[in-house]
């Protein structure tokens, strides 16, 4: 077995034998199906997020991602639980491909469509708690002028079904 080093991925064999990569700061992972280890399609793809991480530096004013970077490093983020500011972290990292979209573009269907979306790919609770998060992350904004109002203020949870089995009851 061929042993391929490339220098900001990590490269191993999962639980069932099947080889992984990731690259280490992002974690994104390269699709050995499409890219196989060692091919010319594998050291372009992962050049190709080398450059996308380097690229990102510090967002731009006026984004999602630039709010979200006063938001972490302000006491209201570092004086939290180290479990909840990993469990804000999550949504965070999922949240990370609309940084560049601008404040001005929020507003309540947005931020439905993308508790929809998170709800969707993740399930209730994980799409409930980026809602939640997008709804404290904009209040903080409007305290300090970033954004006029909290477009998230008065969207809803999404419900429970109700033929939904209760989880871990005994």
């Amino acid at each position: 077995m061929t042993i391929v080093r490339v220098k900001g991925f990590q490269i191993f064999s999962d639980r069932h034998g099947r080889m992984r990569c990731y690259h280490r700061k992002s974690r994104i992972a390269i699709d050995l199906n499409r890219s196989p280890l060692g091919s010319t399609e594998f050291f372009a793809e992962c050049a190709r997020i080398a450059e996308l991480t380097r690229a990102s530096g510090p967002a731009k004013p006026g984004t999602l991602g630039r709010l979200i970077s006063e938001y972490r490093s302000s006491p209201a983020f570092v004086d939290l639980a180290p479990r909840t500011r990993s469990d804000y972290q999550r949504c965070l990292d999922y949240l990370a491909p609309i940084a560049d979209t601008a404040l001005v573009k929020f507003d309540r269907a947005l931020v439905v469509r993308i508790r929809d979306k998170a709800t969707a790919r993740h399930g209730r609770r994980f799409g409930n708690y980026v809602k939640a998060l997008l709804s404290i992350v904009f209040a903080w904004g409007a305290e300090r002028g970033y954004v006029s109002s909290n477009p998230a203020e008065k969207v809803k949870n999404v419900r429970r079904q109700k033929d939904a089995p209760e989880a871990n009851r005994p």
